[in-house]
């Protein structure tokens, strides 16, 4: 088998065939383990997806005709040297170890119905030291990248380890290694846990990539992709750095990063993207259609969410399409496009029970929000008005309708903000322009909407929410018979619902009492 990177070598130790499936039992067993020690959001969600596994994405069906076929064990990117610009393969049924395939233009790799790209170490041989169990001979090293959550200081050493499919913890120091924890030493290329190995399945992560590259028009298809200590802002699938590549019917779960990164021209259709350590999807450029996806349970390592994390974050994105995803329980925002993003449409997706706002448009340009259902998101971000349902940040020009929202208890549902934000290279990002109408809201609690701003007085932005041609009409929100007062922010100012009638918002608007 051929490594990756800088093409040296990697051994075949431990290479094993099978369809990458847990048993029930192994289920039962980590999920009761689970309830009786868990402590963090991580385990959590990764209790919910061992006792609520969904279909995989990927079908049942053969390759194309033709196809060049590699089987386990055999190094595809061999394969891919030998073969033209064009060429298809065929991942055979099977695990494939450690793979770092660069394609050449306009390949595509097909998968069958239990082909696994898994970018582990199987390791079979242990000692046993004090409390300690240990495998040596560990050299890989990989990048460490991002801003880590309080509550995760290593959430960013992107090796990971796996007992029986179950991510452990890294830990800082050997001492603080524990059941659920292990501790790498890369200096003398050991890792240490507490776990007994005995008759388990042991993983360690080491390739970076399933697939990178520079080559235009890659197609990727029906494969599983896990376990690669894929570097936050990288996907185990990285498709930034080239346009066109195309991702459809594939699981890409449990790597250490993103799971997939977007370039020009992407297409990301039917996957299910899950259990990745910072994100699902990240990713910039022009002409990006996610569509069709099921995004859930990322940030499994804690990332910070206000440094990027969560389910779907593309930056410096012009024409994106968010059409038709089912975007839920993310440790941060669900859909997020940063940074200049420029005709952007979120439209018929499902959004719902992420920790930070279901829909984010921020310090950013023209988009539509449409004919979405968002819902209970915001869960870990109740500060101010943040976290709201469908949020739109330091942004213009954007038009919101037709949205269907549940707000719980806390929450806030459709909220513009001005914060007087600095552009590189001169002036303010302007919260100006902005048409929020036709849409449903149900307030669980107090009704919060509107558009806020914390501008100084004097400053250029300060009167931008109120003076800017922001415009709320023809809404209709709904709140509970024993609800709290009204939080309807405009400007700097919070009104119930006559008072914020009184200054000409939402003349045809309706206030339900359910």
């Amino acid at each position: 088998m051929h490594g990756f990177g800088d093409g040296l070598p990697l051994s075949a130790e431990g290479f094993i065939i099978d369809n990458g499936s847990m048993t029930s039992t192994l289920i039962d067993q980590w999920a009761a383990e689970t309830r009786s020690r868990a402590t963090g959001v991580a385990a959590a969600l990764l209790m919910l997806w061992f006792l609520a596994a969904p279909a995989s994405a990927v079908a049942d069906e053969p390759c194309p005709r033709g196809a060049i076929a590699v089987e386990p064990g055999a190094s595809i990117q061999a394969a891919v040297n030998l073969a033209g610009e064009g060429a298809a393969f065929c991942l055979k049924n099977g695990v494939h170890r450690m793979q770092a395939v660069r394609p050449k233009r306009g390949q595509s790799f097909h998968g069958e119905a239990k082909t696994v790209l898994n970018g582990s170490r199987l390791l079979t041989t242990f000692s046993r030291e004090g409390r300690y169990w240990v495998v040596t001979g560990q050299a890989q090293r990989a990048q460490h990248v991002g801003i880590c959550a309080k509550e995760t200081p290593a959430c960013k050493l992107t090796e990971g380890f796996f007992i029986d499919d179950k991510p452990l913890t890294q830990a800082l120091s050997k001492d603080s290694v524990e059941p659920g924890r292990f501790y790498f030493d890369h200096a003398r290329g050991r890792i240490s846990f507490a776990d007994d190995p005995t008759g388990r399945k042991v993983e360690t992560t080491v390739a970076p990539f399933a697939f990178e590259g520079a080559a235009p028009g890659v197609l990727i298809r029906n494969v599983v992709v896990e376990k690669y200590a894929s570097a936050a802002q990288k996907g185990a699938i990285q498709a930034q750095e080239s346009s066109g590549w195309v991702i459809e019917n594939c699981e890409v779960r449990l790597n250490s990063g993103a799971g997939i990164a977007v370039g020009k021209g992407s297409r990301v259709r039917g996957c299910d993207i899950h259990h990745n350590g910072q994100i699902g999807i990240t990713g910039a450029g022009q002409d990006i259609l996610i569509e069709n996806n099921r995004v859930w349970d990322n940030n499994i390592r804690g990332f910070d969410r206000g440094w990027e994390a969560g389910g779907v974050k593309i930056a410096l994105g012009d024409g994106v399409l968010f059409r038709n995803n089912h975007v839920h329980d993310n440790v941060g925002p669900g859909l997020w496009c940063d940074i200049n993003c420029r005709n952007v449409t979120y439209e018929g997706n499902l959004v719902e029970q992420n920790h930070g706002s279901g829909i984010f448009h921020e310090i950013s340009f023209d988009a539509v929000i449409r004919n979405n259902v968002v819902r209970h998101n915001g869960i870990g971000d109740r500060r101010w008005f943040w976290g709201a349902d469908i949020l739109v940040a330091a942004s213009q020009h954007v038009e919101i309708y037709g949205n269907t929202l549940t707000v719980s208890a806390g929450g806030c549902g459709i909220i513009l903000i001005d914060q007087s934000r600095l552009m590189d290279g001169g002036g303010k990002y302007k919260t100006r322009n902005n048409t929020v109408h036709n849409n449903k809201m149900t307030f669980e609690g107090s009704l919060c909407a509107g558009g806020a701003s914390d501008a100084d007085p004097g400053d250029e932005n300060f009167s931008i929410i109120t003076d800017g041609n922001n415009l709320f009409d023809g809404n209709i929100y709904r709140v509970p018979r024993a609800s709290g007062p009204a939080r309807f922010a405009w400007g700097h100012e919070v009104f119930d619902w006559d008072g914020l009638r009184g200054k000409g918002v939402e003349p045809h608007g309706q206030l339900l009492v359910y």
